[in-house]
């Protein structure tokens, strides 16, 4: 018993150190692959805090575009644009620094992503290119969320509906 305590706090240890990293694509608002700088590996990134529209068809986005009451394509459209502008901040090629926040659903690490010494997830809120992840988000997400919606910025100006149908 006392390795595997032994071992979580390994693992929590580990989880507390960025990595630096290089972009390697942009998949959407909210997912990267980057290549570890250091282990030389190919990883996915789910960003961690956020979320953004989908911008690939699926059950998430028929999901979404179900309880929100529109078509699937107006989900797709705004998960487009917030996949744009995520090549606002991001590009391949680009160094950023990747800290780890464990693991997501689908085995995909959770990141911190920071970009230029900001915190990426933290622009694309600020921005009104995404939502919150509610389960993780920090306060300083949630209040950067409402001033984006208050001030009609990114999505929140083209579909407030929809993005408060999917923010809250």
């Amino acid at each position: 018993m006392h390795w595997i305590s032994s071992f979580l706090l390994l693992l929590s240890f580990s989880l507390s150190f960025g990595f630096p990293a290089k972009v390697i694509r942009i998949s959407d608002g909210d997912t990267i692959v980057v290549e570890n700088l250091k282990t030389h590996e190919k990883v996915k990134v789910r960003i961690w805090g956020i979320d953004t529209p989908e911008k690939f068809y699926g059950s998430k986005l028929y999901r979404e575009a179900k309880k929100c009451g529109v078509e699937p394509e107006t989900i797709h459209y705004l998960g487009l644009l917030a996949s744009k502008h995520a090549h606002e901040y991001l590009y391949p090629g680009e160094v950023v620094e990747v800290i780890p926040k464990g693991y997501g659903h689908y085995g995909r690490l959770l990141g911190k992503v920071i970009v230029d010494g900001e915190d990426y997830g933290l622009l694309m809120i600020e921005d009104g290119y995404s939502c919150v992840y509610w389960r993780t988000a920090p306060k300083e997400y949630r209040e950067a969320m409402k001033e984006a919606e208050q001030e009609k910025k990114g999505l929140w100006e083209l579909k407030h509906n929809v993005m408060h149908c999917l923010c809250y």
